[in-house]
């Protein structure tokens, strides 16, 4: 089995099991975390032949450890050699899992950002007082035009305005704005209405 890649065979049986001595089966273990790491890495380069993260022989091999973590070890020496086993695996694992998680926040950024392309920018929302005072020197050049002069200074006429546009929304509709409609000789302000209750 030595040199075998793991998860080669789609299970986990290629990990080294039951009858092998503490130092062998830790020497076996150490070769597999190698060539594990290798195919992390060529997962996260964009190898086409590792095309979804090992994750399956990563889990197999954690198992594996758990297991060899819970044995006692004959010398200080053996102890000493699972011990950095036990940690390079705990090193290279929070490594893969920081790198996958920053490769889907960067997808998900991506996606948002080609969203943002493709929606049509807000339309600018006048404030309330330049919307009075457009509407109010609209006004004044439509009355202008039939040589009558405003019944109203610019504050009643705010004060009316504003009166219709909470009559209108009290009743579920969205006021969009003011225009001044002229009819023969009369001039008059009316509301944009659009229907269907606010969110």
């Amino acid at each position: 089995m030595a040199g075998s890649e793991p998860g080669a065979a789609g299970n986990e049986s290629v990990y080294p099991s039951g009858g092998m001595s503490a130092p062998d089966l830790v020497g076996e273990l150490e070769r597999w975390l190698v060539e594990l790491a290798r195919k992390w890495e060529r997962f996260f380069a964009g190898d086409r032949q590792v095309s979804v993260p090992p994750e399956r022989e990563r889990a197999a091999l954690e198992r594996r450890l758990q297991e060899l973590s819970r044995t006692e070890p004959a010398t200080a020496a053996e102890r000493f050699r699972m011990e950095q086993l036990l940690h390079r695996f705990a090193t290279h694992n929070q490594l893969w899992q920081r790198q996958l998680r920053e490769r889907e926040e960067a997808r998900q950024g991506a996606a948002a950002a080609r969203r943002a392309l493709n929606e049509p920018p807000p339309r600018p929302v006048p404030e309330a007082g330049d919307e009075y005072r457009q509407a109010f020197a609209r006004y004044l050049e439509a009355l202008g035009g039939t040589g009558r002069e405003a019944p109203v200074g610019f504050e009643g006429f705010r004060d009316a305005l504003e009166q219709q546009r909470r009559q209108i929304e009290s009743r579920g509709a969205l006021v969009e704005g003011f225009e001044v409609v002229a009819d023969g000789g009369n001039v008059r302000v009316r509301a944009r209405v659009r229907r269907g209750r606010q969110a």
